[in-house]
């Protein structure tokens, strides 16, 4: 799961950490921002660097 306050970090905790579950703030997020996070998440793919796809193999092993 990936708490993401704005475009960037959704986009990176798909790429980087393949995460598959998205949680917001509903009191600090604004309608526009929702909008862009949820570009970002949907658009996304996890990385298929081999450091980046090793750090999500050593978080599934633990």
């Amino acid at each position: 799961a990936a708490l993401c306050w704005d475009a960037t970090t959704a986009e990176g905790a798909r790429r980087w950490n393949d995460a598959n579950a998205l949680a917001l703030s509903l009191r600090s997020t604004s309608q526009a921002v929702l909008g862009e996070i949820l570009d970002a998440w949907f658009e996304g793919e996890p990385s298929r660097d081999a450091d980046d796809v090793e750090n999500v193999r050593h978080l599934d092993a633990i």
